[in-house]
């Protein structure tokens, strides 16, 4: 392949490096390479109570996703796997209304399991969830892409 592209997979699959390297292998000399992953523990949730927001983020780096903060190294993950990194951009998606955020982040979804794990009391995630409907709403991580060459 001259081409290829890897958008938010490595923060799921059991072993990122050897995917890399797999790909690395399949890749021609000089193909362009473009990968994009998030850093969950740079989440942002905007609400009154703090702690919860934080413990909100934490269970999400930590347990929501399997490598959460995989943005971070995925310029060291490429190099280690071969590739000359070109280009690391770091960019901030907003999501300004509840319901898309909910929708692409599975916010409820995740307090939920977060209440569950023991990482926030169930009262008081369940305060934090009604509160960020009463807006305005504000939440944005770090989304990384690289774009390297074989």
């Amino acid at each position: 392949m001259d081409r290829a592209k890897i958008d938010r997979v490595l923060m799921h699959v059991e072993e990122p490096d050897a995917a890399l390297a797999q790909l690395h292998r399949v890749t021609r000399p000089g193909a362009l390479v473009g990968l994009v992953e998030p850093d969950w523990d740079t989440l942002a949730v905007d609400a009154e109570d703090l702690r919860t927001s934080r413990a909100f983020t934490r269970y999400t780096a930590e347990k929501a996703v399997r490598h959460g903060t995989i943005g971070r190294g995925l310029g060291r993950f490429a190099e280690t796997a071969g590739f000359r990194v070109e280009t690391v951009i770091a960019t901030a998606p907003v999501f300004r209304d509840l319901a898309d955020a909910d929708h692409t982040l599975g916010i409820g979804r995740n307090m939920r399991h977060a209440i569950n794990a023991g990482y926030v009391e169930r009262d008081r995630g369940e305060r934090w969830f009604a509160g960020l409907a009463e807006g305005p709403f504000y939440a944005s991580f770090t989304l990384v892409t690289v774009i390297c060459f074989r």
